[in-house]
């Protein structure tokens, strides 16, 4: 009797392991999920920021130029053109130097790794970090269960590189290489503004 009572207390204790760990799980399912969302918009929002800065900018310095440009100061203007855009996205480059110290980096570093890996395809992967996300990355991987070897080789502000292991696929999403493909697909339309087309 004792037995039978042991028995069916020692099944009833794992079906309720088993429960809680269904519901640990998806719990930690939606946690990612809302991570991931919130990082996407907040990555988002940063990025339109910038862009209207470095777009506001190059208005008022349009103002400026517009009334007093001739023929023989188009070379001139053309140097401050570069140096205007130049000088936007170097100011975003700083302003984003930081971002490892702002509470939603975690998130930021979340979406970005989400990002990079689906862009893998598939397969095994190895993941380049700075030194400084070593950890952030190992927490990162567990909660997304993903299994990855940790390179720690980057100097970066920010952000990872993942790669298939024999390197046939490698996708950059390091702060500076996402400013960088922001950098020329804005080029063209800060230009334009500046031109006045």
């Amino acid at each position: 009797m004792i037995r039978v009572s042991y028995e069916n207390l020692l099944k009833s204790v794992e079906e309720s392991a088993r429960e809680r760990e269904r519901e640990l799980i998806e719990k930690a399912r939606a946690a990612v999920g809302s991570i991931d969302k919130t990082a996407r918009e907040q990555a988002d929002d940063i990025r339109r920021s910038l862009i209207a800065e470095a777009e506001k900018a190059a208005a008022i310095e349009k103002n400026k130029l517009m009334y007093g440009v001739d023929a023989e100061n188009k070379s001139h203007m053309i140097s401050v053109r570069e140096e205007l855009f130049s000088s936007a996205f170097a100011e975003a480059k700083l302003r984003l130097s930081s971002l490892r110290n702002r509470p939603e980096y975690t998130a930021i570093f979340t979406a970005l790794t989400v990002d990079a890996v689906g862009a893998l395809g598939g397969g095994t992967f190895q993941v380049q970090v700075d030194r400084r996300d070593e950890e952030l990355c190992r927490k990162t991987l567990a909660a997304l269960d993903l299994h990855a070897e940790i390179i720690q080789d980057l100097d970066s502000a920010g952000g990872l590189v993942v790669s298939l292991t024999d390197r046939t696929v490698i996708i950059s999403n390091t702060v500076e290489s996402r400013l960088e493909r922001a950098r020329e697909r804005k080029k063209q339309e800060i230009y334009a503004i500046l031109s006045g087309e």
